[in-house]
């Protein structure tokens, strides 16, 4: 073989390689699960304001639509939550944002409903709604018709820096720089918590 031939022959080695390599790429770009609509449609309006607690009631009822306002007991506490349907990604979602209240409008509203650590969750009028159309929202809950498969939660998050048992083969995934909490099991996601940034060493 000719010192000619074989520089041309190794040149198309070398191209079908590089060929083959890029189609590897390709082809695993291709199965990586895309980035969740929600995640992307509303990163400006509730996820980064959200990460930057400036995210007010007011706001989540302008990217969701009115919500349904309601008095809960979490852990024998009167919580204030709005709650939102959500149609995306092919599935039907419940939203959940947690409002802040300082403690005369906590008491306010309990003398209001006469609430009491026995009281089953109440709804609220529309006009408690716009007296507290300014009101910092702590955290948002989203949750699933049915459970997600993580690998479409990490096409947006990624892979979570820290990965918690929490028992009966359950697991939180936390993205601390996004305020995220994943609840997992079985590779399934049940639903996932945002809330405000967290700077992780």
């Amino acid at each position: 073989m000719s010192l000619r031939m074989g520089v041309r022959t190794l040149t198309i080695l070398v191209v079908v390689v590089l060929g083959f390599f890029a189609l590897g790429s390709w082809m695993a770009k291709q199965n990586q699960p895309g980035e969740m609509q929600w995640h992307t449609e509303y990163q400006a309006s509730l996820w980064q304001p959200l990460h930057q607690q400036t995210l007010t009631l007011a706001g989540v009822d302008a990217a969701l639509g009115l919500g349904s306002l309601w008095l809960v007991n979490t852990d024998n506490q009167p919580l204030l939550v709005s709650r939102y349907p959500l149609e995306s990604d092919g599935l039907n979602w419940r939203v959940q944002a947690v409002i802040s209240l300082d403690s005369e409008q906590t008491e306010s509203l309990v003398r209001a409903q006469d609430w009491t650590v026995n009281s089953p969750e109440q709804p609220l009028s529309s006009d408690v709604g716009a007296a507290l159309a300014g009101r910092r929202v702590q955290r948002i809950s989203l949750i699933p018709e049915e459970p997600v498969d993580v690998l479409s939660f990490q096409g947006s998050l990624g892979n979570p820096a820290m990965r918690m048992e929490v028992g009966d083969a359950r697991q939180a995934w936390v993205y601390p720089e996004q305020g995220a909490v994943l609840a997992v099991s079985d590779d399934q996601a049940h639903s996932i918590m945002f809330g405000p940034s967290i700077d992780y060493q």
